[in-house]
């Protein structure tokens, strides 16, 4: 007769071990790695001398206040906020409008975010005189938020680097 031997049970220190062990994720392989970083550099990388600054004007791609409010459900009809996409060689710039609310009933918040392949810089807001109401950077993730303003034409202007996005006129309305 054969003696079929059964493993010993493990103890709770094996079990631990081999648990831990299983968790452990590995590591991509460095061309994968590099070829991830390549799809999201820029193709043709503008050269960092100094010189004039690229000035580009921003089309507008989408306006949520141009279309019926019933275009986007019933829903969503009534809402004040507005959101406007621009685009300008590479960069695409989210910008939303919307009211202040509280004590600041007439005023409004500008607030969006850069997307591209350079989201640092410095975003500025200028009135219809040209004089400078609103400066900030952008933070990590390329987002801004300007201070409350009043109702009136208003330009914002993003410097990115060595260029400079303007983006069209901004008609801020007088009533929420």
């Amino acid at each position: 007769m054969t003696t079929v031997r059964t493993p010993a049970d493990p103890t709770d220190s094996d079990i631990e071990l081999s648990l831990r062990s299983s968790r452990r994720l590995e590591g991509a392989p460095e061309h994968v790695i590099q070829r991830a970083i390549a799809t999201w550099m820029p193709r043709h990388q503008a050269a960092a001398a100094p010189g004039p600054v690229a000035r580009l004007l921003a089309v507008l791609t989408f306006d949520s206040g141009a279309a019926s409010p019933l275009a986007f459900g019933t829903r969503s009809a009534g809402g004040t906020t507005r959101q406007m996409l621009f685009s300008a060689q590479g960069h695409d710039v989210d910008l939303r409008v919307s009211p202040a609310g509280g004590p600041q009933a007439d005023h409004w918040l500008l607030s969006g975010q850069v997307l591209g392949p350079e989201a640092r810089g410095a975003v500025a807001l200028t009135d219809a005189l040209g004089e400078t109401v609103g400066e900030t950077t952008l933070d990590e993730l390329g987002e801004f938020r300007l201070p409350a303003i009043t109702p009136g034409q208003y330009t914002v202007t993003l410097r990115l680097g060595i260029s400079e996005i303007v983006l069209p006129s901004i008609l801020v309305p007088q009533e929420t």
